[in-house]
């Protein structure tokens, strides 16, 4: 039975001394588990070190020694077909032995594996792709990102009862990809260590791992651990309402207590002036009621002080709320205005949307989905992905449009004030300051150069950008806008668009998402397209730069 993980005193730090975690320690059970956490805390630095990919600056990590782990960048690697499913030099031993020169390391490197090549080909068709033996040999960088993600993913079925640690496996996956993703974790025999932002895929695992400052572990799946969160949220509240509750009483009686002193040191010094008591009397209760109210007023002065610690030991323990709704009146749309209008000979009449309607674009990965976006907002004057795919079709859009691509594009010269006043140059600092702080941006980060955000940072300021531009965007363009998010990052986005008053066309895989986003119409991809063009379920299923990727995997 393969063990848990256990991780002691873990911690990490890079070469210039920066501390990435320290201290972590946890036992991880051997199951299906998930590992979420904001961008940038260390999920992907501390499934390496789990993995044995990275050597951790102190403690220990034991459990997984012989861990498979498939890297959220594999797309971007120039690794064989056979070396990413772990089977070249088992390959290299078969043809020695099939060539009668294979000697006894070699029969041993094959073990029973001698259909490993079958064996693989088999896992690779199982999730949507089929190749022959000879396509072993080729390069990721000849494949599309969701082929190569796939191809990721066929070395996860040939682990056999080992821990399998997938890093945001489904990022580069639409939703057949996905499907058969959560299919195969479901059917593996041995355990999983999954980081993702995907709810789908989360609501399949039995155990979510939490990682902040430190692990801690939720037992079920991601609603249990939503729950679960909620009542410590409410409990933590409560505590907050209790602590300022016993920080006023302190405030009150302290109050009281100087009135009362106040009070005994008006009637002694009365007491004095009518020389009621002898001299060396007086002057000794004067000097005992001093000290006394010295010590009272010191004792009173720290029970204040532990109840103000208290309420700032209470706020500081609850979660930061990034559920901020903006207000964007300038983006109200009459219910009546066309915002957009497709026409061409492929479409029996045009395609239009009229008022803030939501359209989610659906359609397999590698179609088009993202080129017609791009052509939506005017990114495409002249060039290929437009003239092959779309070569007469017309899109009419008469109204301002935001556009929000999957790399988050930001000028990396320009500071984040500068960026966010590019498109609208009289929007005063005030203004970008409250809209970037209602979507989680630290304070002080507008004057960082754009260059030096991380990824859910620069989300925020390209939302930003986009929505404060001038004039302001009534129809906005959103691709996978969810693909590269955080939970808390995806819970900013829903709760800004709220007050979004405009059309929307969005892609998105999630559909949890979708549902959130309002997006209530949908359009499939294959309704713009010539009927040469349309391969159902033979498209290419999986990649992020769909057309471009894809027509360069095909070649």
């Amino acid at each position: 039975m393969t063990a848990a993980i256990s991780l002691s005193k873990l911690g990490y730090r890079l070469g210039d001394d920066t501390e990435i975690f320290t201290a972590l320690t946890a036992s991880i059970p051997a199951s299906l588990v998930g590992l979420v956490g904001d961008n940038g805390i260390g999920k992907s630095t501390l499934a390496r070190i789990i993995a044995g990919q990275l050597r951790p600056s102190a403690g220990s990590v034991t459990g997984a020694e012989d861990a498979v782990y498939i890297d959220q960048l594999l797309p971007h690697t120039d690794l064989s077909v056979a070396s990413t499913l772990g089977i070249s030099e088992i390959r290299s031993a078969l043809s020695k032995a099939l060539a009668g020169d294979a000697d006894v390391a070699d029969f041993d490197v094959i073990g029973d594996d001698w259909d490993i090549e079958e064996r693989a080909l088999s896992a690779l068709a199982d999730l949507g792709l089929t190749l022959d033996a000879a396509a072993l040999d080729r390069r990721l960088s000849t494949f599309s990102g969701g082929q190569a993600m796939r191809i990721g993913l066929a070395r996860a079925a040939l682990a056999g009862d080992r821990w399998l640690i997938l890093d945001e496996p489904s990022n580069n996956l639409d939703e057949v990809g996905r499907r058969r993703l959560a299919s195969l974790l479901r059917d593996r025999t041995g355990p999983t260590l999954v980081i993702s932002h995907d709810r789908a895929l989360l609501a399949e695992v039995t155990t979510i791992v939490e990682m902040t400052d430190q692990l801690r572990i939720y037992g079920g799946d991601f609603d249990d651990y939503e729950r679960m969160v909620a009542a410590e949220e409410e409990a933590k509240l409560a505590h907050l309402v209790d602590a300022k509750k016993s920080l006023a009483i302190e405030k009150r009686q302290r109050i009281e207590l100087e009135t009362k002193l106040a009070r005994a040191d008006r009637k002694a010094a009365k007491d004095k002036e009518n020389k009621r008591r002898p001299k060396i009397v007086m002057n000794g209760l004067t000097d005992f009621a001093q000290k006394s109210a010295a010590k009272r007023r010191g004792d009173k002065a720290d029970d204040e002080e532990a109840a103000r610690s208290s309420v700032r030991t209470a706020k500081d323990a609850l979660r930061r709320d990034s559920s901020i709704r903006l207000d964007l009146p300038e983006t109200v749309i009459h219910s009546a205005k066309r915002v957009l209008e497709v026409s061409g000979p492929v479409l029996e009449q045009p395609r239009t949307i009229v008022g803030p309607e939501r359209i989610r674009l659906t359609g397999a990965n590698g179609s088009g989905k993202s080129t017609m976006l791009s052509a939506i907002a005017g990114r495409y004057d002249t060039g290929a992905p437009i003239n092959e795919l779309f070569p007469d079709l017309t899109f009419t859009v008469p109204v301002s449009s935001g556009f929000l691509d999957q790399q988050y594009r930001l000028p990396p010269t320009l500071t984040v004030m500068e960026a966010v006043r590019e498109d609208n140059p009289g929007l005063g600092p005030h203004r970008v300051h409250e809209v970037l702080a209602a979507m989680g941006l630290r304070a002080g980060r507008t004057e960082q150069l754009c260059s030096t955000l991380s990824g859910g940072e620069r989300f925020r300021v390209a939302l930003a950008k986009s929505l404060l531009q001038n004039p302001a965007p009534q129809l906005l363009i959103l691709d996978e806008p969810g693909n590269n998010l955080d939970l808390s990052s995806l819970t900013a986005l829903v709760t800004a668009l709220d007050g979004f008053g405009g059309a929307m066309i969005v892609i998105t895989h999630d559909d949890r998402l979708a549902e959130e986003l309002r997006l209530d119409v949908e359009w499939d991809i294959r309704e713009f397209l010539l009927p040469e063009q349309v391969e159902g379920d033979e498209q290419v299923d999986g990649d992020r730069n769909e057309f471009e990727e894809a027509s360069h995997a095909r070649s």
